[in-house]
């Protein structure tokens, strides 16, 4: 019976509470298996392991220790019935910065409610690009078998990305440097200036404090059209040019093999062409904090 739920709620069991993945384990109870459920959520090191997480292996050996009768395959049943992933991990980062929700709701609301004649762009460097040469060329894919890479390679430099992106027509521009730095950063205000030289506009940037020098202070006086927004300390994933990024990072980045700086800044600006050619929609913003419901 696919999908069905025992009247405790736990799913991957037939009715009357008999487990529906094989007569070999029809001995287990719903009390053992939530016993394992429970000390797969206990860290090993509290029951005297020395190891971070668990593996169905691992597991099994400890439950069996309790004097709870199955088998490895067993516990990796019950293991993903309930959606237990101890190989896993996720990282999160917290932000510790006072005017928090301040920021966060000034860069949304610029998302969701900014007159549609102004211009919301979103700043920032892309620092430390390498240009890695693989020693030897990749093996192409067949049946059954990815493209395969070999680990060595030779480092050939790095470059920094200043760009922006506009956010209502999908569109990522900007230019190499050999280092970020607070004049590269004027360059680029000057690089969006231009490109959008009439009206009120907005810019979207981090706290990186090549974005509050003296220098940009007196360029935004000079330019009283343009408001500059600040996503909180680590909230970065508010400035929708990340989201850009990430793209550059999958397509070219990752998996390119570049014998010089100079090949590597022309994939980069060979991208930046194909991606605003391709005139896709913008991103889909959906993020809206719970407070606001």
């Amino acid at each position: 019976m696919e999908g069905a739920v025992c009247e405790h709620g736990r799913p991957g069991r037939k009715a009357g509470g008999r487990p529906s993945f094989g007569t070999a384990d029809f001995s287990l109870s719903d009390a053992n298996a939530a016993r394992i459920e429970a000390e797969a959520c206990r860290p090993p090191k509290d029951v005297g392991i020395p190891v971070t997480h668990w593996s169905a292996s691992l597991l099994g050996e400890h439950v069996r220790a309790q004097g709870i009768d199955t088998s490895d395959r067993t516990v990796g049943r019950i293991l993903r019935d309930a959606d237990l992933q101890p190989h896993r991990q996720k990282m999160y980062l917290t932000s510790h910065d006072d005017d928090f929700r301040q920021k966060r709701d000034d860069v949304l609301h610029l998302y969701y409610d900014a007159p549609p004649n102004e211009p919301i762009i979103c700043l920032d460097e892309k620092t430390g690009i390498q240009a890695l040469e693989r020693r030897y060329p990749d093996l192409p894919m067949a049946r059954g078998q990815p493209v395969r890479r070999e680990f060595e390679y030779i480092r050939h430099g790095t470059l920094c990305l200043m760009g922006a992106y506009d956010v209502r027509n999908r569109k990522l521009f900007g230019f190499t440097a050999d280092k970020r730095g607070g004049e590269p950063f004027v360059e680029l205000l000057d690089c969006v200036d231009r490109a959008y030289p009439t009206g009120r506009a907005h810019m979207v940037c981090d706290n990186l404090s090549d974005h509050n020098t003296d220098d940009v202070l007196d360029w935004l006086e000079e330019h009283p059209r343009w408001t500059m927004h600040f996503t909180p300390k680590h909230a970065s994933w508010l400035n929708q040019i990340e989201c850009a990024f990430s793209i550059l990072q999958d397509k070219v980045l990752t998996r390119g093999s570049f014998k010089t700086i100079d090949e590597l800044c022309q994939a980069i600006y060979d991208f930046l062409l194909w991606f605003n050619a391709q005139n896709g929609p913008p991103f889909r913003w959906t993020y809206r904090p719970k407070s606001w419901a």
